[in-house]
């Protein structure tokens, strides 16, 4: 009876070792375009999460006689931040108002990943990696559900552009502008049909604190002498899950 397990165990792996390397994917180098959607939060901020887009092409070098390990490289122009739901006082009302930071970053995402082909038509994927990214664009941006010149000027009070260095304001202590630069780790699990189409859901954790050194120590100096505490606010991180499109050409 062992030895008739041992012999189902051996064709059982030795039939798998047949398909996979059957179907095996080609090596060398494909390109791919992408287009998608985000699920983006700022971490440790008030502000809740946001749906972005994003968009971007990439490289994948499928090693020689790896058996499905590659590695992948590109180039995305994607949309992170957040938004909050709140109320404003204009004049002697209580309105209903909406905050977001709309983040715009070139991201240079590097990963090795394995794939596994199915079948000759059907394979999928995981990678993981590091990304290096630069804000390129971006605001903060208020909108009021009323309209009238009151409304009008607060909204445009508190629409800043999300990157720059503003000095600190102690009337408005809590504009934040954020660092250009972050940088994390990616992970991406994807499925590819016929060679050509590709489904991938994604999350970038990112490791860099975002907020600007002098924004950070100015408040801190502020919540100091306006109320005599040591207030240190905390480190802000990108995080995103996102939902994407491929082509590989």
């Amino acid at each position: 009876m062992k030895k008739i397990f041992y012999f189902i165990i051996a064709m059982a792996v030795s039939s798998s070792n047949v398909m996979a390397f059957d179907n095996e994917p080609e090596e060398g180098l494909t390109w791919m375009g992408l287009f998608g959607m985000n699920i983006s939060k700022l971490q440790n901020h008030p502000y809740n999460a946001k749906a972005g887009a994003m968009m971007g092409i990439r490289a994948d070098y499928m090693l020689p006689s790896a058996h499905g390990a590659y590695v992948t490289a590109g180039l995305d122009w994607t949309m992170k931040g957040g938004k909050l739901s709140h109320e404003v006082i204009v004049g002697n009302d209580d309105e209903d108002a909406t905050s977001k930071y709309n983040l715009h970053y070139l991201e240079i995402p590097i990963r090795a990943g394995f794939r596994y082909n199915v079948t000759d038509e059907l394979g999928f994927y995981g990678e993981v990696g590091p990304y290096f990214a630069i804000g390129v664009g971006g605001r903060h941006k208020m909108s009021i559900d009323e309209d009238g010149p009151e409304v009008r000027e607060m909204e445009d009070e508190f629409t800043y552009k999300a990157f720059r260095n503003y000095s600190f304001d102690p009337e408005k202590p809590n504009t934040a502008t954020f660092q250009r630069w972050d940088a994390g780790i990616s992970l991406r699990i994807g499925a590819e049909y016929e060679n050509h189409y590709n489904l991938i859901l994604g999350c970038d954790w990112g490791l860099a604190d975002i907020y600007r050194d002098s924004y950070r120590d100015a408040y801190r100096t502020w919540a100091e002498t306006t109320m005599g505490q040591d207030l240190r606010l905390s480190k802000v991180h990108n995080f995103n899950f996102s939902i994407t499109l491929g082509y590989r050409f």
